[in-house]
């Protein structure tokens, strides 16, 4: 008895100066205090529902996932928990563990917007577009100023190609306050889809305005801008793509590096056609720069493969003929812009 008690005491202490530490932001200093209280009374679901937030905020994901974990497995019937534990497994990509801890969360909780906008996350991942779309409109029916779960709704409908839907959908969630450049990435790419190239150009400069480093939003904005005639705005696109591209694996670098080739290919000719030596030359040394860092599987390109080796054999300056950059080009003015990508699955 007076072990329980002493393990009561313990608790009792460290929870509230968990609670007070957290309260200040000291989230590691709180998940310390809540793990204190949980290894003397493993019971304690309120300690376990604690630790996986304190951990959450100090950015310990998985720590959170297993606090979280336990907390269900002590009390199954806690909706909160669920709740938190479908928002970690949907950042942690686990669209299967996520997609049933958020059916878990809207069961015990059906009016909790957020939770129905996890589970369209989820489903949406997993290739469910309808049972998605079922659930992002509910979480809209209970809460109708949800920017997030409206741009989560606006991913889903350009993904299922309703594109009029999709449009109006994500200039509302914009509107409303969900203006991140991953929304306007998907206007982007709807306007695009519409025909709509310069409205997509300028959603996909403020996306990338949004989120400098983010490859994908360059390489949208590039291929648009090969849609509009801008080849050298869409060289410039593609390098600062390039310029994010270091966690990408080497598909994806091939892909904008072959994008960077093209397109200063396609601004070289106009150097030559309108007499810039000086002009020409700097695109040329730009052209080495996107073939190099492509790799082989941009080298061999049938196209490219021809750039690079001229870019070897010459050196910039030197009263090069440019009469091979428009052979070159003569089968890749007709090539229409590679598609920008797949829309990627909802947020929570």
């Amino acid at each position: 008895m007076a072990a329980e008690e002493d393990a009561q005491v313990v608790v009792e202490r460290a929870l509230r100066a968990g609670a007070a530490a957290y309260r200040t932001g000291n989230y590691g200093e709180a998940a310390r205090l809540f793990a204190r209280a949980v290894a003397a009374d493993g019971r304690q679901v309120g300690a376990w529902q604690q630790l996986g937030s304190a951990r959450w905020r100090r950015g310990d994901r998985d720590g959170a996932i297993d606090a979280w974990r336990r907390a269900v497995a002590e009390d199954p019937e806690r909706a909160r928990a669920w709740h938190n534990l479908a928002t970690a497994l949907l950042a942690a990509s686990r669209w299967q563990e996520a997609e049933t801890a958020a059916a878990r969360s809207v069961a015990l909780e059906p009016a909790r917007a957020k939770g129905w906008n996890n589970l369209g996350a989820a489903r949406h991942a997993m290739g469910d577009l309808q049972g998605a779309e079922t659930a992002l409109r509910r979480a809209l029916e209970i809460e109708p100023g949800f920017a997030l779960a409206r741009a989560n709704l606006g991913r889903l409908l350009l993904a299922a190609e309703k594109l009029a839907e999709a449009e109006t959908t994500l200039l509302r969630a914009i509107a409303e306050g969900q203006a991140d450049a991953e929304t306007r990435l998907a206007l982007g790419r709807c306007l695009e889809r519409r025909g709509a190239t310069e409205r997509a150009e300028e959603a996909l400069v403020a996306a990338a305005q949004a989120a400098p480093s983010h490859a994908e939003t360059w390489v949208a904005l590039g291929d648009v801008r090969r849609c509009n005639a801008d080849a050298a705005g869409a060289l410039d696109a593609y390098e600062a793509a390039a310029a994010g591209a270091a966690d990408l694996d080497d598909v994806a670098r091939e892909r904008i590096a072959r994008r960077r080739a093209i397109a200063a290919l396609i601004v070289a000719r106009a150097r030559v056609e309108d007499g810039d030596a000086a002009g020409f030359a700097g695109v040329l040394e730009r052209l080495r720069h996107a073939v190099a860092e492509g790799g082989t599987g941009v080298g061999s390109d049938p196209v490219v493969a021809t750039a690079r080796q001229r870019c070897a054999d010459a050196e910039v300056g030197e009263g090069l003929d440019p009469r091979w950059v428009v052979a070159a080009l003569s089968s890749v003015i007709r090539v229409p812009p590679a598609p920008g990508g797949t829309t990627g699955p909802a947020h929570p």
